[in-house]
């Protein structure tokens, strides 16, 4: 019998079932089966604590938070959006500009992304305690800044009318170089000649921007747009880290969080809170991919 660096032929019948099985039973362990349990659990008043029964109530999570618990669900929402929409567009807007300033092959100009790309490829948790750290409100950097500069004191993530806005910045901060990286390779494949042509045509730097640059960057804008809305939806991590989602910063996710894992524990609410966020982002996410597809078309 013949034999390969992979066995014998028979043996080498098995390889591509082996690399299929490996992660097919990954997906069921880590994907399928906890989402599975979301669902079940949302129909039940289980508090996730060890011990505790698990008491199927149909419907009574979804009854309590859309009458009782009406009031934190939408300002949860109305918080998520606001988050959503200040991460997106300044994170579009950024990281545009960076991409704009350093697509060109010049000395120095792969240092320069690789810095701007770097805070994205830190843990969430450290760059939470760093940030904790700079804002601190008694002895942070930050304090001792602004009070020199306007001779008074800021409560930073402690302000309710601040903290959301500065996570905002922070999560900007961390992941505009990707961005920035998605828009330089949409850059790159926008043909010379096109620009020739239009300075021949006596065309500025801002029209050709608007006439030739903004409209081939339609894909790119897309795949940064869509990524960066469905990112943000999700987000508590950040938040956990920095506010614990206090001071008007409980977003969907870090809603769930709480009241799934918080000091009392209510993990069927917690995972009915889970369902909740699935319908909200996968509705947005279908709508927002169906409008920039079009936007494409019509570019």
């Amino acid at each position: 019998m013949s034999t390969s660096p992979f066995g014998t032929r028979r043996t080498r019948r098995w390889i591509p079932w082996l690399s299929i099985a490996v992660p097919t039973i990954g997906w069921l362990t880590f994907g399928l089966y906890p989402s599975l349990a979301t669902v079940y659990y949302s129909f039940t008043n289980y508090t996730g604590l060890p011990g505790t029964p698990i008491n199927f109530c149909g419907l009574c999570n979804y009854r309590n938070m859309f009458t009782s618990n009406y009031s934190q669900l939408s300002q949860a929402v109305v918080t998520t959006l606001e988050y959503v929409a200040g991460v997106t567009v300044l994170q579009i807007v950024i990281g545009l500009g960076l991409a704009l300033l350093l697509q060109r092959r010049r000395f120095g100009y792969g240092l320069y992304r690789a810095l701007i790309f770097m805070p994205q490829i830190f843990s969430v948790t450290i760059i939470g305690v760093l940030f904790s750290l700079l804002l601190d409100p008694s002895s942070g950097p930050a304090e001792k800044v602004y009070h020199s500069v306007l001779g008074s004191n800021s409560a930073f993530l402690g302000d309710s009318d601040l903290a959301i806005w500065l996570i905002v910045l922070i999560n900007v901060w961390m992941f505009s170089g990707y961005t920035m990286l998605v828009y330089i390779a949409g850059l790159r494949r926008i043909p010379p000649e096109l620009y020739e042509a239009a300075s021949l045509d006596g065309a500025g730097a801002i029209r050709r921007f608007f006439k030739i640059t903004w409209p081939l960057l339609a894909p790119a804008t897309t795949v940064n747009v869509f990524l960066t809305v469905m990112g943000s939806l999700g987000e508590y991590a950040l938040i956990l880290v920095l506010t614990q989602g206090q001071f008007h910063t409980q977003t969907l996710g870090m809603f769930m969080f709480n009241t799934a894992f918080g000091v009392n524990p209510d993990l069927g609410l917690g995972s009915m809170l889970a369902m909740v966020q699935f319908v909200f982002t996968a509705v947005i996410g279908g709508v927002l991919l169906w409008a920039l597809r079009r936007r494409e078309v019509s570019l």
